[in-house]
């Protein structure tokens, strides 16, 4: 979960050395996916970065797992933490709320493994309640890849290594039989998730997803948008009503009006 320092101990068994490389991964192979296990690292979205598509990296561990705007991650042992490098195009317009359609299949499988209370939040973030248990970070890979980043508390308790987390954060192992958690068994899951994704999205875009996910929100829930700098305001409080199939949000103002707010202009959007 997003926090302020670093989690992990990089000298642990199987962790960075002082030049930055890394132990020795076990590889295996996950339908189309070739898959590299790490011990402690720094990112995944690190080393994947320079993996080709269809390759993805999970860890027991980060020293520097990050967040949307370079937020810290706490990625503490007992969690999953893997990214998934995708096929690029280079066309970053065509792919503007790829994150939105991940998370959307992601919950879906989580749902469909029997965490029914699990929800989204506007853009990358999986809830359960109105606590966090996961979160999404989509970059840029190589010249022709992308990355797909993943978050997710298991069994951890990362508000043992940061107590500001114990009112925001959950973890799935109180929502879930023990027997769906294991990790090889839910990235397996994911995977496919985000393979599912991706293929969809590749045929319809963002439109293709916006009845779905606006449908994965949860109840409607009042916000407060923290706009980016150099914006108009500081900031806007209203009641999140989902998104339109540009990406752009639909928030409810006092009066009961809907107005559409430009998703590139909303740094982070707080539940109130």
């Amino acid at each position: 979960m997003d926090r302020p320092a670093l989690a992990c101990d990089p000298r642990a068994p199987g962790g960075a050395d002082r030049a930055g490389s890394f132990a020795e991964y076990e590889q295996t192979t996950v339908g189309d996916w070739a898959v590299r296990g790490y011990g402690t690292v720094s990112s995944t979205q690190d080393i994947a970065a320079g993996l080709p598509a269809w390759t993805a990296v999970v860890a027991e561990c980060q020293t520097a797992g990050r967040g949307q705007w370079d937020r810290s991650f706490t990625s503490d042992r007992g969690g999953l933490y893997l990214t998934a490098v995708l096929p690029f195009d280079g066309q970053a317009s065509r792919w503007r709320g790829f994150a939105l359609a991940v998370g959307w299949a992601l919950a879906r499988s989580l749902r469909s493994r029997g965490i029914a209370r699990l929800r989204l939040r506007w853009p990358n973030d999986l809830m359960i309640g109105d606590r966090k248990v996961g979160g999404i970070l989509v970059s840029q890979g190589g010249p022709g890849t992308v990355c797909v980043g993943l978050g997710m508390n298991v069994r951890n308790r990362p508000w043992l290594e940061d107590p500001g987390l114990k009112a925001t954060a959950c973890r799935l192992a109180d929502f879930a039989p023990d027997e769906r958690l294991g990790t090889d068994l839910l990235s397996a899951t994911l995977l496919g998730a985000i393979r599912l994704a991706y293929v969809k999205f590749s045929q319809g875009g963002l439109r293709g997803f916006v009845a779905e996910l606006n449908q994965s929100w949860g109840a409607a829930r009042d916000v407060r948008l923290e706009l980016a700098p150099g914006s108009a305001s500081a900031g806007i409080l209203g009641r999140f009503r989902g998104i339109l199939p540009d990406g752009d949000l639909i928030i409810e103002d006092s009066a009961g009006k809907c107005v559409a707010v430009r998703s590139h202009l909303v740094k982070r959007l707080h539940e109130c």
